[in-house]
């Protein structure tokens, strides 16, 4: 990535400043390090990844986000909604440059790796087994390859690939994502593990983490999850009055204030306050009754265009690894070296069907690239229309609720931290609007349909949501 126009390169990266209004600087080094940025929802830990991640950007330092939640693309638009922010590439999600295919995550890893700018890969329209599969291979094929340039990947929602208790794939992408933490700066790259609960992220990792930005947490069990951190990468012996200090305030930290520790590398023990963001935060929250803010993305159809050249070389290479085999076991039942004029027809014709094979794959893959073409062109017709039928929605039930005196809603902050934001959203939808119909709910919550249905199944196995007709609300708890 280059260095924004006009601007000199960072020396430092700046994550915000101390209590007492000093500068909070880090090391460019950060980009081959480990870090653990933890929050409740609303604490600010995204804000604090992406605070890093834009820093990179001034310092030439290229990235890579996993983001299965679709938040990370407002690094590319102004806090005003405006086009602007970073040229950053975007893989995936309503709003990506170029379309993400579940079994290309050893490809694109390698595509990346070939140029110096930095990718958001958004997993937010996918499958939880698509994400698991994608990361394995993305993950395992970055440990194969040395960059040119080191680089920092970023792990948004950590604990839906590391769980503390993983089954089947997940065991997968476990170790795929635990080796990358581990081994990663031995090849060139650091690590950023984004998460709400201390808890629910993979012991093995988390203490893999020698840095830990801590903001609001207030479950006994993330208590507990720290206090292995502590005793693992920072030693009983030495945290002394430390963990105590650490240990009692994190329920009450304000939002955007935590606890940077860095026992090994910097040796730094201290509270700061996180910087406001450059870039909109499409994760902010707005107040009842108001309208989504109308955003657009900068342009970056220099990096789409390198980009897809880039990733048809790999795709290839990779057609050329598959009929390797095809070639060298024809060569063999001839003995290596044909002898016959019926030999040499049939290499010729296994030849000749491996391109016609190869052929088909790349006009597929080129129809595949028009009809997803189509579909953003029609997204970006239809934007407005859906704008305004959201906006309609809401204007309506604030209206219907003019007046009505609002439930407690404490009672389900619990559920919310334990499902995740999708359903947390939900949750809240609910909570301020009472009855919604499906349609009006998804509108509400901004979510595709395929999202928005598996954060409902989730919300109705857990038996936290009851259906009349096509009417859905919470059930009394």
């Amino acid at each position: 990535m280059e260095p924004i126009p006009g601007d000199e390169m960072k020396k430092e990266l700046e994550l915000g400043t101390l209590m007492n209004g000093r500068r909070f600087l880090l090391p460019l080094d950060l980009v081959t390090r480990t870090l653990a940025v933890i929050g409740i929802r609303g604490a600010g830990k995204t804000v604090a990844a992406t605070v890093l991640a834009e820093e990179m950007c001034e310092a030439g330092l290229p990235w890579v986000a996993i983001d299965p939640v679709g938040i990370w693309w407002g690094l590319r638009v102004n806090p005003d909604g405006s086009p602007g922010g970073y040229p950053i590439l975007i893989l995936g999600g309503e709003r990506g440059d170029l379309p993400l295919e579940k079994h290309m995550g050893a490809q694109i890893a390698e595509a990346i790796l070939q140029e110096n700018f930095s990718c958001i890969i958004d997993l937010s329209g996918e499958s939880k087994n698509t994400w698991r599969h994608f990361v394995t291979a993305f993950s395992n094929r970055l440990m194969e390859l040395r960059p040119a340039i080191q680089r920092h990947i970023f792990i948004e929602e950590a604990p839906e690939l590391v769980p503390q208790r993983p089954m089947g794939e997940a065991r997968r992408t476990l170790a795929a994502v635990e080796t990358l933490v581990r081994l990663g700066r031995n090849q060139g790259y650091g690590a950023t593990l984004v998460g709400q609960r201390f808890a629910t992220i993979h012991k093995d990792v988390l203490t893999q983490c020698e840095n830990i930005v801590a903001l609001r947490s207030i479950g006994k069990h993330d208590r507990d999850a720290v206090r292995d951190w502590i005793g693992e990468v920072v030693g009983q012996s030495q945290s002394g009055t430390k963990a105590e200090t650490f240990l009692d305030s994190l329920t009450g930290l304000p939002d955007g204030v935590g606890w940077f520790w860095s026992p090994q590398w910097l040796k730094e023990f201290c509270q700061i306050r996180v910087r406001q963001r450059k870039t909109y935060h499409p994760g902010e929250t707005r107040s009842v009754g108001q309208a989504p803010k109308q955003v657009a993305l900068s342009d970056v159809r220099e990096f789409v265009g390198r980009f897809r050249e880039i990733l048809k070389q790999a795709q290839a290479a990779e057609a050329s690894k598959v009929a390797k085999p095809l070639r060298d076991s024809t060569a063999r039942e001839l003995g290596h070296f044909p002898s016959s004029l019926e030999d040499l027809s049939r290499l010729k014709a296994a030849e000749e069907e491996n391109a016609r094979l190869r052929a088909q794959l790349a006009d597929l893959a080129r129809q595949h690239a028009a009809a997803r073409l189509a579909l953003d062109a029609i997204r970006k017709n239809f934007e407005p229309e859906y704008r305004a039928m959201q906006k309609l929605f809401s204007d309506l039930e604030l209206a219907g609720s003019a007046g009505a005196s609002l439930p407690d809603t404490s009672i389900w902050d619990l559920w919310k931290q334990k499902l995740g934001i999708g359903p947390a959203k939900i949750i809240t939808v609910l909570c301020e609007r009472g009855e919604l119909t499906r349609i009006q709910l998804r509108t509400l919550c901004g979510f595709s349909r395929r999202t928005f249905q598996d954060y409902l199944a989730r919300l109705n196995t857990n038996g936290l949501i009851e259906k009349d007709g096509d009417k859905i609300r919470l059930r009394s708890i």
